[in-house]
């Protein structure tokens, strides 16, 4: 059988651009598509000349600070805008920087700030590309491992894996609290089960039904497991006793090892915490979630992933929105170096990518 891609792309179709966008992809929300790997979410605000604000000058003598700011960092000359009166000066030195910066740093974009704290400061953010990817972690691997005697020491190493993705990484389950896999198997379900008069189909209807029983007895087992705070605490032993053992493979336990110093290295960060939806088109209700492309599921070889497939990338095309990680430094103070690092997010999904590729290894019957 051709083995199922660690990390699969979503497919996307043609339609009408609507607004500025990240990227061709056209995701999902009724997680992972449209990016460009140079841009990515879409933001939009409006252009001073917009706004209405009587007391400009506060406006004005804020986004300048923050102006001599982060051309302070980047060693940037402000522009000469001799005769230009507010909101063109604002305007032009905007386009000045933007321009500046993308020469510096190509994937680092320049925005203007403005909130309940901030008139209009500027600041800076830089994206990570999630590559139009989903990153869904297969765990019928993990179950069919602890059915084996033979393996426990495996069994015990990758739940600790897994224990880490559930509880710190914060990596949403596929069976219960309602997240969004949870319900595109229950819609698979109820399609699956409809009255049909095509007993031809009847045998893979079954085998389907069998899939479905499964995912949800299994998911049930395995969830208590990976939500157990002595997988975490042992983590290191598990991967000890794993190096002991007569199955031991050095690329399994240099991947669990991977984790486990990622875990030390940021102990408490979420997948989630350099999401920013509100940060841009913050109406915008039609846009892939983060927690919608990243999730344990249950398995990219039975009967139910095809549909499953389909159904997530079709839903996720008629969204022009992806939220993706990314790291925002404001200018609204003098700045001693840029805050762009996305290390975490970058080594997390590489060795989510090298994980999903090991666990396929396993998942068969």
């Amino acid at each position: 059988m051709e083995t199922t891609p660690a990390i699969r792309t979503i497919k996307h179709k043609t339609r009408p651009s609507a607004g500025r966008r990240r990227g061709t992809a056209q995701p999902i929300e009724k997680r992972p598509a449209g990016l460009r790997p140079d841009g990515f979410l879409n933001h939009y605000f409006k252009p001073f000349s917009a706004v209405e604000n009587r007391n400009y000058r506060e406006t004005e003598i804020e986004f300048f600070r923050s102006a001599e700011n982060l051309c302070e960092l980047y060693k940037i000359t402000l522009p000469e805008m001799a005769g230009l009166q507010f909101p063109q000066n604002v305007d032009y030195t905007y386009n000045y920087i933007c321009h500046k910066l993308n020469k510096l740093e190509e994937k680092e974009e320049c925005i203007i700030i403005r909130d309940e704290t901030h008139k209009a400061t500027l600041a800076t953010l830089k994206t990570y590309d999630t590559g139009q990817c989903l990153y869904y972690i297969p765990v019928r691997p993990l179950w069919r491992i602890t059915q084996v005697a033979q393996q426990q020491p495996l069994a015990e190493m990758l739940t600790s894996v897994f224990a880490y993705l559930y509880q710190i990484a914060d990596i949403c389950y596929y069976k219960g609290n309602g997240s969004y896999l949870d319900c595109m198997y229950d819609t698979l379900d109820s399609w699956i089960n409809e009255e049909m008069d095509d007993d031809q189909e009847q045998e893979y209807r079954d085998d389907q039904n069998n899939d479905l029983n499964e995912l949800t007895y299994a998911g049930e087992q395995l969830r208590p497991l990976i939500a157990n705070p002595i997988y975490l605490e042992n983590f290191e032993t598990h991967i000890q006793n794993y190096r002991k053992s007569g199955n031991w493979d050095l690329e399994t336990e240099c991947l669990a090892s991977e984790f486990l110093q990622l875990y030390r290295d940021y102990p408490q960060q979420s997948v989630f915490q350099n999401i920013h939806p509100n940060l841009f088109n913050p109406d915008e209700e039609e846009r892939v979630r983060a927690w919608q492309y990243i999730s344990f599921y249950w398995s990219g070889e039975d009967t139910l992933y095809e549909m499953l497939y389909e159904m997530v990338n079709n839903e996720f095309q008629e969204y022009g929105v992806t939220d993706e990680p990314m790291v925002i430094q404001l200018y609204d103070s003098p700045q001693t170096k840029p805050l762009n690092d996305l290390n975490f997010e970058k080594r997390l999904f590489e060795l989510i990518d090298k994980l999903c590729k090991i666990l396929n290894q396993y998942d068969h019957d």
